[in-house]
């Protein structure tokens, strides 16, 4: 095992901060956390530790450990090593296996868990602002249960539900590493610089540097205002080919940039109805997970 591969990982959830904390630490001298591969691609999520599971589902990934490692070839001097992939904690099983073949028991894990209501539609907005989600909520809802079975390339973000049955996942990373940081999204959300210097503490890094944390990454809030405007502009079609020829790629992505601000709104409330169903749903798990962590999470249930 060479010496400069992860020495901590942050394994999820999703749609519960990481990409904002994964931005916060890597601006620590003492953190190296990498955003692009050999070849310049942004690959923040490395999926390696995972990756027979979902290599044939999402298109950007590690698939090899030469090209892991490679991840992690400039690293000089830092004190913590690591990467962040939100579904390590969804599939814990291949990823715990994984983590101690490749990376060793002494790794440490990071947390971070949000309201499983909130989360399951917040990560519904993130995934229908693209093809991969036609459905309505309560449509992707019903049919979640064989969703991945019956399509072979849908990802894995459409297990809303299943995704926020966080107690089984906490507890296996909890039953097999000695390191466990759990972070809850409300505390990073009201507290970030707090949440931030206990985490770099988690890490080992105590020096203290200024670090931009009012900069938010991968926020969501937004949708189509109509749904034909959704396929124009995520589907390839003949004006969109003809727009190559006559612009440059940046020059389309600003006009693009501008189209957006005038032809998406603001994503409209969860529907209370799906809301309260929905916390009926979580409220066994959640009252474990409280068991578990001895935290409370009260505001979870109501």
């Amino acid at each position: 095992m060479k010496n400069n591969l992860p020495n901590f990982l942050i394994v999820g959830a999703a749609k519960c901060g990481t990409s904002s904390l994964h931005n916060y630490l890597n601006q620590h001298p003492d953190v190296y956390m990498p955003s692009y591969n050999e070849q310049g691609m942004k690959v923040k999520e490395p999926r390696f530790l995972i990756k027979n599971l979902v290599k044939d589902r999402l298109h950007n990934g590690i698939w090899n450990l030469e090209s892991y490692q490679a991840l992690f070839n400039h690293v000089v001097n830092e004190k913590a090593i690591g990467e962040s992939t939100v579904l390590y904690l969804y599939y814990y099983n291949e990823a715990i296996k994984n983590i101690k073949k490749y990376l060793g028991d002494d790794v440490k894990i990071i947390i971070m868990l949000r309201n499983p209501v909130d989360r399951a539609f917040s990560a519904y907005t993130h995934v229908s602002r693209s093809m991969k989600e036609l459905l309505s909520f309560e449509e992707a809802l019903k049919i979640e249960k064989n969703r991945l079975e019956n399509d072979i390339v849908l990802t894995p973000m459409v297990m809303y539900k299943n995704m926020g049955l966080y107690h089984d996942m906490v507890k296996a990373y909890i039953d097999n590493f000695k390191n466990i940081h759990v972070i809850m999204h409300e505390d990073f959300q009201y507290n970030t610089k707090q949440v931030v210097k206990e985490t770099l503490a988690f890490l080992g890094i105590l020096r203290v540097v200024e670090l931009d944390i009012h900069s938010k990454h991968n926020v969501g809030g937004k949708s189509w205002r109509f749904s034909f405007l959704k396929f124009f502009f995520m589907q390839d079609n003949f004006i969109k080919k003809e727009l190559r020829f006559v612009f440059s790629k940046k020059l389309r992505s600003k006009f693009r940039i501008f189209l957006e601000y005038f032809l998406k709104e603001k994503i409209k409330p969860i529907n209370p109805e799906t809301k309260k169903e929905l916390i009926r749903f979580f409220r066994n798990d959640v009252e474990k997970l409280e068991e578990l962590l001895n935290v409370d999470l009260k505001s979870w249930k109501e």
